[in-house]
């Protein structure tokens, strides 16, 4: 997966104030977080993360070029976590995580569901039960997202997680079990048989009579 570049500026303040006015200011408060040393406090554009989620909303690598008390440093990241105001929806804070190519990360994929299932047009109802998995794999083999085609799922038939196409060398954290989606009985349909099962005794009833 490409890497795309993002500048950040190291912090010394925290807390509420100072986070505010970096909004005011166009900046966003991040947290760089390395397993191997302290966690460092950043900010980074508004109008560049913004333009990045505009070209991959899922899973990115970040290379994040920190500026540092006149130095500059790169750190290759993945973003953790994103916390959006709840009125505006804009970003309010960022939390990047190192990582290392050479080492296994877990992340949660999105699965995307292509086609439309078989028992949908014949009066089945799909039912989406998971929309992302958690895999392990190393960084290079991360994918953005996971396609399965379910075309053929008939009513009452489920995909799960077992059934996904998997690329060799990630390992899927779920229950093979864990069912994804699947094509119900719709209660329409529960009713017509309900109905038609009713119907028929009457039917052999009117003809031992006759």
């Amino acid at each position: 997966m490409e890497a795309i570049a993002l500048r950040a500026s190291a912090r010394k303040t925290s807390g509420k104030g100072p986070a505010r006015r970096a909004r005011t200011s166009g900046l966003i408060p991040a947290v760089f977080y390395n397993p191997r040393a302290e966690s460092l406090m950043l900010t980074v554009s508004a109008a560049d993360m913004k333009d990045i989620l505009k070209q991959k909303d899922e899973n990115v690598f970040i290379n994040l070029q920190i500026e540092d008390e006149g130095k500059s440093r790169d750190r290759m990241s993945i973003i953790k976590d994103i916390q959006l105001d709840c009125l505006t929806g804009q970003i309010i804070h960022i939390d990047f995580y190192e990582i290392s190519m050479d080492h296994k990360l877990t992340v949660d994929v999105p699965v995307h569901f292509d086609g439309s299932p078989e028992g949908v047009e014949l009066g089945g109802e799909l039912q989406i039960m998971k929309k992302e998995i958690s895999i392990s794999c190393l960084p290079s083999l991360l994918p953005d997202h996971i396609s399965v085609n379910i075309s053929g799922l008939k009513v009452g038939e489920a995909l799960r997680v077992r059934d996904l196409p998997l690329t060799a060398g990630m390992t899927i954290l779920e229950s093979e079990d864990a069912i994804l989606a699947m094509v119900s009985v719709t209660r329409e349909a529960m009713k017509s048989e309900a109905e038609e099962a009713v119907k028929e005794p009457e039917v052999l009833k009117q003809k031992a009579k006759e």
